[in-house]
């Protein structure tokens, strides 16, 4: 197996199919599973276990070929940047590296449907491992070392000086651990050594990461949501102590039922928001709902089964939530849809003027940049003609997309292009032939 997949992953052969998923290995497989149920074997079950082991090391092997050829295209990309550059261009020798990189981090994206950040991740993971931890590269090209691993042991050397005694020192103590641990213990290993190797002053290195500090979120099912805080720990440990002491303090109430945990979420989502003072904030966010979220008719509903109300920067919501935000929340943009196609019907504003009307559209039409795998806000992209102004392109709904301005820059900066497809979405085409169209939007 291993010789097969040196074969596959260093001698150029790109459509096989992988033996363990051909016809006659499932039957093999099915088999043993049949004769282990009515005749259990050790033998039989070792044999299993040894298939989970070596088709683990081949995915890793697998997946270290694959982050290699991430890497090698883009490094090819920035070093023969005419493939993506047009010869005419005004960029400087600067920015034509630039582009050429960008492009090729898009090019990959959307053949792999992978977002340009995984994109960019991988290269840096196979970047920071062939070129500052070399044995733990080669274990991980071996299958050796599983991905979790092998991105805990880049993020380390990547947070750490950029010298060879630093780097070899860190490959050494991190390679072999690499091919054994669980990732949480690894991560531990890893923390510890970064600490024990880390030529910085450890308060030096706490204000430099303390810069960082943010916070994002992440939309999960079920009309639920993560907040995440990235913040010194000092300041998240406080935090913890006080939503619990508050949660205690009103679990204690007479008649109140909620878990501490859900005192903890309520607690903190309503000290975020001012919810119930006078120092409540007021945003507006845009939903979209279908009119059948205002009516019980059973007809109506089972008919706009596939048209959930949608949150903007989040996603479908459920018609209960849907029907309290528009009642109680003026600050919110109500825009109404049919209920059986989803096409906008009316759009309620305060104020009227044409270019702010087609932007409101587009962002209704799109809800995020028209670049495939972009989740950038349609609200937050520049809106681009389609058909280039400076061309003849119109103003007009149906040749105006929101694009956000990476994206702008990329298909105006370099040899991309982008039209018009039958579904009013945009068909985008790289220079090495591959095309791709935006993804339509989640309603």
């Amino acid at each position: 197996m291993l010789a097969f997949f040196e074969t596959l992953f260093y001698h150029g052969h790109m459509t096989i199919r992988p033996p363990w998923d051909s016809d006659d290995a499932k039957a093999s497989l099915e088999a043993d599973l049949a004769a282990m149920a009515t005749d259990p074997c050790g033998d039989e079950m070792d044999a299993l276990l040894k298939r989970a082991q070596m088709l683990t090391r081949a995915a890793a092997a697998a997946t270290a070929s694959q982050v290699a050829a991430i890497h090698f295209a883009i490094l090819a990309a920035k070093r023969t940047p005419g493939t993506y550059i047009p010869a005419d261009t005004r960029l400087s020798r600067r920015e034509v590296i630039e582009f050429a990189e960008r492009s090729a981090v898009f090019d990959l994206s959307i053949r792999l449907s992978m977002s340009e950040n995984a994109v960019r991740n991988n290269f840096y993971l196979a970047d920071t491992l062939i070129r500052r931890l070399p044995i733990a590269w080669r274990y991980f090209r071996d299958g050796l070392i599983p991905l979790v691993n092998a991105r805990t042991a880049a993020s380390t050397a990547a947070s750490m000086p950029d010298d060879p005694t630093t780097n070899r020192l860190l490959d050494e103590a991190l390679a072999e651990p690499a091919t054994t641990l669980t990732p949480a213990k690894f991560a531990t290993k890893a923390r510890v050594t970064r600490e024990r190797l880390h030529p910085a002053d450890a308060t030096e290195r706490h204000q430099t990461a303390r810069a960082d500090r943010r916070t994002y979120t992440e939309p999960v099912d079920d009309g639920m949501g993560w907040l995440h805080l990235y913040s010194d720990a000092t300041t998240i440990e406080a935090a913890r102590v006080r939503l619990r002491a508050n949660a205690k303090h009103l679990r204690g109430q007479r008649g109140e039922t909620r878990t501490l945990a859900q005192l903890e979420a309520d607690i903190a989502g309503d000290v975020l928001t001012g919810a119930g003072t006078p120092y409540e904030v007021k945003t507006r966010v845009g939903i979209t709902i279908p009119l059948t979220a205002f009516t019980d008719d059973p007809e109506l509903l089972k008919k706009a089964h596939d048209n959930p109300a949608i949150l903007d920067g989040y996603g479908p919501i459920d018609p209960e939530t849907a029907r309290r935000l528009a009642a109680t929340a003026p600050a919110f943009r109500r825009i109404f849809t049919d209920p059986i196609d989803g096409i906008v019907l009316t759009m309620d504003r305060t104020t009227y003027r044409p270019t702010a009307n087609q932007r409101e559209y587009l962002a209704v039409k799109f809800r995020t940049c028209a670049s495939p795998g972009c989740n950038r806000p349609a609200d937050e992209c520049d809106i681009d003609h389609t058909h280039d102004w400076q061309y003849g392109g119109p103003t007009n709904d149906d040749n105006l997309a929101p694009v956000s301005q990476g994206h702008h820059q990329l298909r105006h900066k370099t040899k991309i292009t982008v039209t018009r497809n039958d579904s009013g979405g945009l068909t985008w085409k790289t220079p090495t032939g591959f095309t791709k169209d935006s993804d339509p939007p989640p309603f």
